[in-house]
């Protein structure tokens, strides 16, 4: 299921979760970015926007965007404003992240992940976001890699997927980031049982021609660049592309 809406279209098509519903991502900043990240995940929000001002181009599709906290303090390109594309299966963040980055015009797009995506616009995106997405997603009959391949596919060539996900292994969990990321699984807001830095290595190698993998502590960032000569294109790649860095 794949619908481009407007943040105010009646259109959507799915019941928003309740973890996402307005009145709570209105709290998002304070809980997820601020607290958890420093005191459960230990990895601050301040690497993880270093990470989205490394990454970031003009040709943006945020997947997830939660409250839009990123989009919205991080460094886009130079040269006018940058083409934004939010995507989620639920209306709420969508809602929520257009309002705030309603300076951008963003477009919004609501889709299962878990589903090949369509009317996106293949290989148009020159950069890709993932953020605290993948832990969040049930394990499909093919994996979580099936996700990876589907957002590769919209990569234009040379362009560069980026994001971070909290793993259950290969991380370094402390008592209290233990306990709360089985209570999550539990509760069923995350779905990360199997996921471990092996498991992601192996899924990014999969489906991108270089990777690279950063963890801190509970959290793997990562970045994956898309075939310079991508047939899915059809075109040449764009100037607007991330750096080139060791190993991506």
């Amino acid at each position: 299921m794949t619908i481009d809406v407007s943040p105010e279209s009646a259109a959507f098509g799915f019941e928003g979760q309740p973890y996402y519903e307005h009145r709570r991502l209105r709290l998002y900043d304070a809980v997820v970015v601020h607290a958890s990240n420093r005191v459960l995940w230990r990895c601050p929000k301040d690497r993880l926007l270093d990470h989205y001002n490394e990454w970031i181009t003009s040709r943006h599709l945020e997947v997830g965007p939660g409250s839009g906290y990123y989009l919205d303090h991080c460094r886009f390109p130079p040269g006018g404003d940058p083409e934004l594309t939010l995507l989620d299966l639920n209306p709420d963040p969508l809602r929520f992240a257009a309002h705030r980055l309603r300076r951008y015009t963003p477009r919004c797009v609501q889709a299962d992940l878990l589903e090949p995506l369509s009317g996106l616009g293949a290989g148009k995106f020159t950069s890709i976001a993932c953020n605290y997405v993948l832990h969040c997603l049930p394990q499909p009959p093919g994996g979580k890699q099936l996700v990876l391949e589907h957002l590769s596919r919209e990569l234009a060539p040379s362009g560069v997927l980026f994001g971070s996900t909290v793993l259950s292994g290969g991380v370094k969990h402390t008592a209290l980031s233990r306990r709360f990321n089985l209570l999550y699984q539990r509760q069923g807001s995350f779905h990360n049982q199997h996921d471990s830095v092996r498991w992601l290595h192996r899924a990014l190698e999969e489906n991108f021609t270089r990777h690279w993998i950063e963890v801190r502590g509970s959290v793997a960032l990562f970045a994956a660049r898309a075939p310079a000569d991508s047939a899915r294109a059809g075109a040449e790649a764009p100037a607007d592309l991330p750096p080139e860095r060791p190993g991506v």
